[in-house]
């Protein structure tokens, strides 16, 4: 039986994306599964407010290429004005001349604009809605099944969590996956009154019921945006909303109080993104490293990046890797 594709790869986050991307151009026949209803992964743009990742760094050669190929553009993160601190009782100081995300930037539109772009390019390579659960090697071929399809390949490329690879009774190490225990909340306001008031929209907190908060207003200052880190668990809290936005009024004022609209997403409650293990964010960055390939089935989710692992940089890294190894491989 022919195989349904030479290369199937699961998961259609930056690194899956730009991994078809390679291949395709190279001429390879490769179907790409995501087990949403869209496209991205960790990176999710809601009216061009990011709810997953936010920054480039100016050493992240590899995103600012592809930034660049793809048309985008980049801005700096505002980081003029000083930070705000709140202490474990709720007192506040705005004294504070630092900025946490000094130097960080930012894509016009969103981070979705470069997933969205990665993926007009792959026309009916893509398909979404397709959650896979279970994959097994036999003789020359790898078999992909999911509620209602078996596909076959030739190799699998898991761009995905290894958490979520072992649920698909892969066998892989216990890696974490980086912020799937985490809430991201954005406020969004008329304008950055803040930055009038001499504030750059930085604020850490030991109160919450987010722990850091930053400026994520759109570059061409036409709204203003703050986004905050929920503390562990604290977005699963039925009051969650009321009291970060009480939060927000200590932290910036009056004006805080009374968003135009608040957005959340929680990560550790995505079964796409997260397991139980996940629930409790790690403290620290692990140090991720490629995990070896089996026969037939490789890695390249960021959290096999040994340089870049868990980073927007760190995706593209290690879609590089599979890439090499494939064009090795089936040479």
């Amino acid at each position: 039986m022919t195989p349904d594709a030479e290369i199937v790869i699961v998961g259609a986050g930056l690194s899956g994306l730009a991994l078809a991307n390679h291949l395709k151009s190279e001429g390879r026949d490769v179907l790409l599964l995501e087990a949403r209803n869209r496209i991205g992964g960790r990176i999710l743009s809601n009216c061009g407010y990011d709810l997953g990742p936010a920054w480039i760094w100016p050493h992240n050669r590899r995103m600012l290429a592809l930034i660049d190929k793809l048309g985008l553009t980049s801005f700096p993160q505002h980081s003029a004005g000083r930070l705000a601190f709140e202490d474990a009782q709720g007192n506040v100081r705005r004294d504070l001349d630092f900025a946490m995300m000094g130097g960080a930037l930012r894509v016009e539109g969103g981070l979705a604009q470069v997933t969205n772009a990665l993926a007009q390019q792959l026309g009916d390579t893509l398909r979404l809605d397709h959650t896979v659960t279970q994959i097994f090697e036999k003789d020359d071929r790898v078999t992909l099944t999911g509620g209602d399809f078996s596909l076959s390949a030739e190799r699998a490329v898991l761009a995905l969590p290894p958490r979520l690879a072992a649920q698909m009774g892969v066998d892989v190490p216990d890696v974490p996956t980086w912020m799937a225990g985490h809430a991201k909340l954005v406020a969004v306001y008329e304008t950055p009154f803040w930055r009038d008031a001499g504030l750059n929209g930085d604020a850490m907190s030991h109160r919450g019921p987010l722990s850091e908060i930053h400026d994520a207003s759109p570059a061409d200052g036409s709204n203003g945006a703050l986004f905050g880190f929920a503390v562990p668990g604290g977005a699963r809290q039925s009051d969650f909303v009321a009291v970060a936005r009480q939060q927000l009024e200590r932290l910036f004022g009056d004006q805080a109080a009374d968003p135009l609209e608040v957005l959340v997403k929680d990560w550790s409650i995505d079964a796409a993104t997260a397991t139980s293990a996940d629930l409790a964010p790690v403290r620290s960055h692990p140090s991720y490293r490629a995990l070896p390939p089996t026969q037939r089935i490789l890695f390249a989710g960021t959290e096999t990046a040994p340089l870049e692992g868990g980073f927007l940089e760190g995706a593209l890294e290690a879609a590089e890797a599979a890439f090499r190894n494939l064009s090795r491989a089936i040479a």
